[in-house]
């Protein structure tokens, strides 16, 4: 009779362990399936780059920037472009589409915060849709602006526009 009943209570202790793993297996299958998750298809260009140089095409100038804190952030399809050593100039976010040789910003948005933030007027996302100051600051002088990828690797990027190259540095 003991043996039994320690026998039973073995088999319930297992049935209960088949019981609870089955169930975490089929929460975790179940939030998976409910997720879409996006992969990049970026490649070498997902990352965080430091703009280094901005040459000019058209007069063959050139400003360093190596000692600035100038970076693009590129994730998906949206890039942060911030300069985190001047907090006069807004961060921009621009959406952009690429091809194996080219990189085509198409949109461009000032970040003005959260829509509810009390110490900005505007607040969100904010469309800019002629370049300006705070545009060419990061090397776009038009909205759209195409580039073509002159280098693009682990450790350096250059984009070639009809007036600038910029070289950038993967950080």
């Amino acid at each position: 009779m003991i043996t039994n009943y320690n026998s039973n209570r073995t088999n319930n202790k297992s049935s209960l362990t088949k019981l609870f793993v089955t169930t975490i297996v089929a929460a975790l299958l179940m939030s998976l399936a409910s997720c879409e998750i996006e992969t990049s298809d970026n490649g070498e260009l997902d990352g965080f780059w430091h703009l280094e140089r901005i040459d000019s095409l058209e007069n063959g100038k050139t400003v360093d920037c190596s000692n600035q804190l100038i970076f693009w952030g590129v994730q998906l399809r949206l890039i942060e472009a911030k300069d985190m050593g001047n907090n006069s100039i807004n961060h921009l976010y621009l959406r952009f589409e690429q091809t194996s040789d080219s990189l085509y910003i198409n949109k461009v948005y000032e970040n003005h915060w959260h829509e509810d933030n009390p110490n900005d007027e505007v607040g969100g996302d904010v469309p800019v849709e002629v370049a300006n100051d705070e545009t060419r600051h990061y090397g776009i002088n038009n909205i759209p602006e195409g580039f073509l990828k002159e280098r693009l690797d682990g450790s350096k990027m250059v984009l070639k526009s009809k007036m600038l190259r910029l070289t950038f540095r993967r950080f």
